[in-house]
């Protein structure tokens, strides 16, 4: 088994896991960070427009000895859903 293969694949299996509460407290962190970096603007959506759905990227830090030494909690985008020239470049 390697040591990736602990790292929660979804929120859901993070939230339910016997280390729930760390993820959640990670998870907010993160959205703090974004908040405070000013990371969005929230807008209406044009219409015929997809918005970029996101998703959570879990992943544990392991020290020498295979303990846990940090959590990592980052919200990414999912750009590969968006096309060229109709969601973003020259578009009307």
């Amino acid at each position: 088994m390697s040591i990736t293969d602990d790292d929660p694949r979804t929120v859901i299996k993070a939230l339910d896991s016997k280390d729930g509460n760390l993820w959640k407290k990670f998870m907010d962190e993160e959205m703090v960070a974004l908040d405070k970096k000013k990371t969005w603007d929230l807008f209406k959506m044009p219409t015929r427009r997809k918005h970029i759905d996101n998703k959570w990227v879990l992943k544990k830090n392991f020290s020498v000895e295979c303990k846990v030494k940090k959590y990592k909690a980052r919200l990414v985008e999912k750009r590969y859903f968006q096309v060229e020239g109709i969601d973003f470049g020259d578009i009307d």
